[in-house]
């Protein structure tokens, strides 16, 4: 909603005496509040509902879950400065490329994260939701947090890339 010659609001926008990144990361800033309010929902749903036990390592869930946010909306902006069509093809393109990470990470059929694992580990270790799967599979599944704190690292590391392409496309525009 920053580009001028994508939407009328955009257009508006840019017509204002702000900043153009200042408009940009408050509009972020409130889309990651949202997206994050409703991941909360969703857990409070899961633990106050369903009943599901998480145990001792809530708190990681739930750093987890605003890490994977930031990751998931960094990316979204990435997607959005680099496509100049309107919002159903970036949606298009985004949903796309999530569903074949998902596929990928194992979250529609655990053998093919199995294959990928052994047969393509650099992909495996490039895909983003794959990394953020392991998080999770990470806290369930071992007593110590080194592997957690390595993916946790990696989805860090994806989510600073996508802002810093993102600042680098929308700088000069």
């Amino acid at each position: 909603d920053i580009q001028a010659n994508i939407s009328s609001v955009a257009a508006r926008v840019n017509m204002a005496p702000v900043h153009k990144m200042k408009a940009f990361l408050s509009s972020a800033a409130a889309a990651l509040l949202l997206h994050f309010c409703e991941v909360l929902i969703l857990l409070a749903y899961l633990i106050f509902i369903l009943k599901v036990d998480f145990g001792t390592r809530t708190i990681y869930v739930l750093l987890t879950a605003f890490v994977g946010s930031v990751m998931g909306l960094s990316f979204g902006t990435l997607i959005s400065a680099l496509v100049k069509k309107g919002e159903g093809v970036k949606i298009a393109i985004f949903t796309c490329f999530t569903m074949l990470c998902s596929f990928l990470s194992g979250m529609m059929n655990q053998g093919v994260k199995y294959k990928v694992d052994t047969e393509l580990p650099l992909l495996s270790w490039m895909n983003p939701v794959n990394k953020l799967t392991d998080s999770f599979y990470c806290l369930y599944y071992y007593d110590t947090l080194s592997k957690y704190a390595l993916n946790m690292a990696a989805i860090t590391g994806f989510a600073l890339i996508y802002c810093l392409a993102t600042y680098l496309i929308i700088r000069r525009r």
